[in-house]
């Protein structure tokens, strides 16, 4: 036990003043004059009666009260050895507070967020005299605090701190977008490395294996990263996991088997932390369509396990494109769900009544050998895409098309009113009188998905796609031919451009089983003519630089161009882990070109990259109307707004009667997983101290002040009645 204020123990002084005070109220004694001994000469010293104190129930009280003030004043708290090495000569130092989701975990009543601010308050007291010091977050939407010397960046490193904690008390919680690794290069960055001073990152958060658990032990070889545990001390064993419940995954199909307008919903809820393999726990869940609730269950939950909740509904007549439906957490064992965690237990999604996408794929080479033939490759990879269910894939020779555009044409309409999407696969050009069909249903919402081939002319595509492509075609190469690469027999395909909404979120980890294409060899491409006021956006290159997959908007449509074939004829493309990974993202975003991405999902605190280059309104859950304009000629509109999970909109201004894109913000579920792990102490050169972290016990104090304040007063009112009867 320590004091913060020890002088203010001299108050214990004025415990005399309610004994005076008792004293000075004893009843006095009453002298009475007699005749008889009136002229009487005293020979003994005269031995007056001595009188009880009154009231000494009260006047414990009183004294009890009075000490324990004077204690409240001296602030006394509990320190504990948090063994956080401290550098103790002067040295460059950065604080990088750990501000994703896993920190609004509640310990005993107090999120991690509020240890985090004690943790810095005593690093700071702690820093030599001489250092430099200043704040990061690892939300990248927090301002940062430069460093400056401890005399003058503590007080804004305090505030920083006051204003982060008190907005996610406040508010509707809005974790970082990046883990705690993730933000020490922005740490590092503040850090001056042209002086030879030591430099220090003290990286405060959870022990968790995104927290302290994936810091590195230094970063740019001389920046050494100390970790500071909200719990726990490092080096010693895993502070407890607290147990708690979420829902970690969230998905939605239709149920055309049930009804055309029947969804099927399943969440998967999910049991965090310690518990007895045999102890089960009873959660319920509900659905909500809109602002009511539809439907309830119960899942049983086992001791760090999962289980599948599903919910079938039929959406009513008139719900359209954009029905709002919501999972949420309820009870836990028959009681209202009270979760240390509460941010994981609801996650929002769009419904439509029917998310079925029509793709017409258009075979330019039929071969009876499956695996000769154009589209074999494409089409198997769209049943094995994530889409499953929610295309309908429909083929078409060449001639057949055609016949269903003369017919379109004759009956006055266009012929591909029911197309979502059309793949033409090495197909040649249209007739002059039919390619007007395909511009029109393009700039009207249809994608439209080219690959090249043998049979494709540059010419032809030239002159009666001219106003479609996203750039002109120049000619079909082998590798090799081109400038500077004669001695190439094949092109490697260069990294995805992650920037390119088709790849948003997207892993090029091999492990991720996302988009690896980096084996990936073609022997033969398609160069286009290079022209940036076509405003066409390149998603996927070869190594020299020349487009693979180029898009561009036209009217309300998506175009994307493949400039090498998806069939083995030129490349290896098909038969890469990736092909099947970039077939589903490419037909999934020109198939959203009407508005209808009820599937998108955007991590709380993310940035969400809207499709084109225009200017947008995005309606937040709240009701509020952001507008987001592009950052520059030719780039797409950024909303960085996503602070609350919930339903998003976005519109293009000036068509705010048409939304253009929907999103969900939802929680990332990684950040869940708050299992603790020890964390390792960091060794430090030089010398180096420990940082002491206090606990508070006054408030204990002042409380139980305010009680016997209030039984003082009942006390005495009590003895004035009794002593009034007498």
């Amino acid at each position: 036990m320590n004091l913060l204020s020890p002088l203010a123990l001299l108050g214990l002084l004025g415990l005399g003043l309610p004994l005076l005070a008792h004293l000075l109220g004893r009843e006095r004694p009453l002298q009475i004059r007699s005749a008889a001994v009136r002229f009487a000469r005293p020979r003994d010293p005269v031995v007056r009666q001595r009188r009880e104190l009154r009231d000494w129930p009260l006047l414990l009280l009183r004294l009890l009260l009075l000490a324990l003030l004077v204690l409240v004043l001296a602030r006394p708290v509990v320190g504990s050895q948090a063994a956080v090495a401290v550098l103790a000569e002067p040295h460059d130092a950065v604080i990088l507070v750990d501000a994703s989701g896993s920190m609004e975990l509640r310990v005993d009543g107090r999120s991690e967020h509020a240890r985090a601010r004690e943790r810095v308050d005593a690093l700071l007291d702690a820093l030599p005299p001489g250092s430099r010091v200043g704040l990061v977050f690892s939300d990248p939407r927090q301002p940062t605090v430069e460093p400056r010397p401890v005399a003058d960046a503590g007080s804004r490193v305090r505030a920083a701190l006051a204003e982060w904690t008190e907005a996610r008390e406040g508010r509707s919680p809005r974790p970082g977008s990046w883990s705690l690794v993730e933000a020490v290069p922005r740490a590092a960055g503040l850090l001056d490395a042209s002086g030879d001073r030591p430099r220090v990152i003290y990286a405060v958060g959870d022990p968790t294996a995104r927290g302290l658990g994936s810091l590195p032990p230094s970063t740019q070889g001389t920046i050494t990263v100390v970790p500071v545990a909200t719990r726990g001390e490092p080096g010693a064993a895993a502070a407890d996991s607290v147990a708690h419940v979420g829902i970690s995954e969230l998905e939605w199909e239709p149920a055309p088997e049930l009804d055309p307008r029947a969804v099927r919903i399943r969440a998967l809820v999910r049991r965090y932390g310690p518990g007895q393999a045999d102890d089960e726990l009873a959660i319920a869940a509900a659905l909500d369509i809109g602002d009511a609730e539809v439907a309830r269950a119960r899942v049983e939950l086992g001791a760090g396990g999962d289980a599948s909740v599903e919910f079938t509904h039929t959406l009513s007549a008139a719900a359209g494109e954009g029905v709002r439906a919501r999972v949420r957490l309820v009870s836990r064992d028959g009681r209202a769900l009270d979760d240390p965690l509460p941010v994981d237990d609801r996650r929002h999604l769009w419904l439509a009544a029917s998310e079925a996408v029509d793709v017409l794929v258009v075979n330019g080479d039929p071969s009876e050998t499956r695996a000769l033939d154009e589209i074999f490759f494409l089409s198997t990879a769209l049943a094995e895409s994530t889409l499953g269910e929610r295309l309908d894939v429909r083929g078409l020779a060449l001639d057949q098309l055609e016949a269903r555009l003369r017919r379109g044409l004759e009956s006055g309409g266009g012929g591909l009113d029911d197309v979502d999407l059309l793949i033409l696969a090495n197909v040649r050009a249209l007739p002059a009188e039919l390619a007007p069909l395909i511009v029109e249903r393009v700039a009207a919402g249809m994608g439209l998905w080219i690959t090249v081939g043998d049979r494709v002319s540059a010419g032809d595509y030239n002159e009666r796609f001219a106003e479609l492509l996203p750039l002109l075609l120049r000619e079909a190469v082998y590798a090799g031919t081109a400038p500077g690469r004669t001695e190439a027999r094949s092109e490697s395909l260069a990294p995805v451009q992650l920037s390119h909404p088709i790849f948003a979120g997207a892993s090029v980890d091999a492990s991720a089983g996302d988009l690896e294409l980096s084996g990936t060899r073609s022997r033969r491409m398609f160069l286009l003519e290079p022209d940036p006021r076509r405003g066409a956006d390149i998603a996927l290159a070869f190594s020299s630089g020349a487009p693979a997959l180029i898009t561009r908007a036209h009217g309300q449509g998506r175009v994307a161009l493949l400039t090498t074939t998806v069939d083995r004829d030129w490349g290896d493309l098909p038969l890469r882990p990736g092909f099947v990974p970039l077939v589903t993202r490419t037909v999934a975003w020109l198939a959203r070109s009407r508005g209808s991405e009820t599937g998108a999902t955007v991590a709380v605190g993310a940035r969400k990259t809207l499709d084109r280059s225009l200017p947008y309104t995005v309606t937040t859950p709240s009701g509020e109307v952001v507008p987001v304009a592009p950052r520059g000629e030719g780039e797409a509109a950024v909303f960085t707004g996503s602070d609350r999970p919930g339903h998003y909109e976005a519109a293009i201004t000036g068509e705010e009667g048409r939304v253009a894109e929907r999103f969900v913000v939802t929680f990332d579920a990684r950040e869940a997983d708050t299992s603790t792990l020890p964390v390792a102490p960091a060794t430090l050169e030089g010398e180096a101290g420990t940082v002491t972290i206090y606990a508070p016990r006054w408030r204990t104090l002042a409380l139980i002040v305010l009680v016997l304040l209030g039984a003082e007063s009942g006390l005495r009112i009590y003895l004035g009645r009794r002593r009034r009867v007498r």
